[in-house]
């Protein structure tokens, strides 16, 4: 008998959770891991991209498996790679086994992210911007309590090395029950063509969607994860607000998200991108600008609250333009993700070394936002529908 899809719709929302708590907590366990394994901010920036070169390979072999395969043996193999890397991490000796776990988490995350969000999109394909922002609220969810979590958890004695274990027992469990659950007939993807894929690699439109979200993805992972450490380091009182910073982006990113779910369906899908966007542009910039505490954070709210929606607008863009390869055309959007998720947060890290420091390195935010408004302008405008 087939697993109702509304259990299936929540199995897809934990399994985002799951990542998006390792994802928001890096932040806050930077730090700790610049400690144990002697790293200076440089090197710490160097996890970004061994975490999203794995993520981008999960992506794309995932995406385009899922559609052969099926969605639930990929989701399945997703939650077990990222469970052994999250292990790997955990028990790691040095720098070099620990950039080896951080490719394993991001496969297996990779894997996960984009078949949850090509199954969500096969269980209610008459809903499939609402579903696919759901799967948003929930990343929202867990990566707003884990940073402040995190936080308290390494101030009160907990080793930063059980983290990484209570999170892979914790997918585990996910993982049993996914296994005893049955895909509805009406959610398997059809057999996939080779010749469709070919189409939907050709279109201008996939191009320009990839580029959208590997722009607004390392926008989002760079402020969110380097805001700490610029509080700390650079921003007069900032020092109390390390672990509370990420907390209040990622709460304003999952308000952000539920109210967008009241405006689907009224406006395209491109022109609420662009909404997002701007406004995402000019109050990140007025974060970096301002250099009174109170409002900074008024600023990261707002950032937040604008960009929310951004993700699932894009990933219901790509469903809406190729439904015949959903898997895989999610699969290329993801993977664009992975790479600006890897090139951004590094690029500042390195930058934030020199004379530049961490004003000018984290001006990469908004400069990565006004691309990501302009490439959605230009769809909207300019390459008509399945083109």
């Amino acid at each position: 008998m087939a697993t109702p899809r509304l259990l299936l719709a929540v199995l897809c929302c934990t399994a985002m959770l799951l990542y998006s708590v390792y994802l928001g907590a890096f932040g806050v366990l930077l730090p700790y891991l610049g400690t144990a394994f002697s790293l200076g901010v440089e090197a710490q920036g160097r996890l970004f991209p061994a975490n999203f070169a794995g993520f981008v390979v999960g992506v794309l072999l995932c995406g385009y498996l899922s559609d052969r395969w099926g969605r639930k043996a990929v989701l399945l193999m997703g939650l077990a790679v990222y469970a052994g890397g999250l292990v790997l991490f955990g028990s790691a000796g040095s720098y070099v086994l620990a950039l080896a776990a951080a490719l394993l988490v991001g496969a297996g995350s990779g894997a996960m992210e984009v078949v949850a969000n090509a199954l969500a999109a096969d269980l209610y394909p008459e809903k499939r911007a609402f579903l696919l922002n759901a799967l948003q609220v929930a990343f929202g969810v867990g990566a707003a309590a884990s940073p402040t979590l995190c936080r308290y958890l390494l101030t009160h004695g907990t080793d930063w090395r059980w983290l990484y274990f209570g999170l892979a027992a914790i997918n585990l469990v996910v993982f049993v029950i996914l296994s005893a659950c049955r895909i509805p007939k009406s959610a398997a993807p059809e057999a996939l063509e080779l010749s469709a894929l070919r189409t939907v690699l050709q279109k201008p439109s996939f191009a320009i969607l990839c580029g959208m979200q590997a722009l607004y993805v390392g926008a989002e992972v760079s402020f969110f994860s380097w805001l700490p450490t610029y509080f700390e380091k650079q921003l007069a009182g900032g020092a109390a607000w390390v672990a509370g910073v990420g907390t209040l982006f990622w709460i304003t990113m999952t308000i952000g998200r539920f109210a967008l779910g009241g405006l689907l369906g009224r406006y395209p899908l491109m022109r609420l991108t662009a909404l997002c966007a701007g406004g995402g542009v000019f109050f990140a910039a007025l974060a970096l600008l301002l250099p009174a505490l109170l409002p900074v954070l008024v600023c990261v709210a707002l950032t937040g609250l604008f960009i929310a929606g951004i993700f699932s607008l894009v990933l219901a863009e790509a469903g809406e333009r190729f439904p015949s390869v959903a898997g895989t055309a999610f699969g290329g959007v993801v993977a664009a993700g992975g790479v600006g998720g890897a090139v951004i947060p590094w690029g500042i890290g390195a930058l934030a070394s020199t004379s530049l420091g961490w004003q000018g390195a984290l001006a990469l935010v908004p400069l990565a936002l006004i691309g990501t408004l302009l490439l959605s302008l230009r769809l909207q405008r300019r390459v008509p529908k399945n083109f």
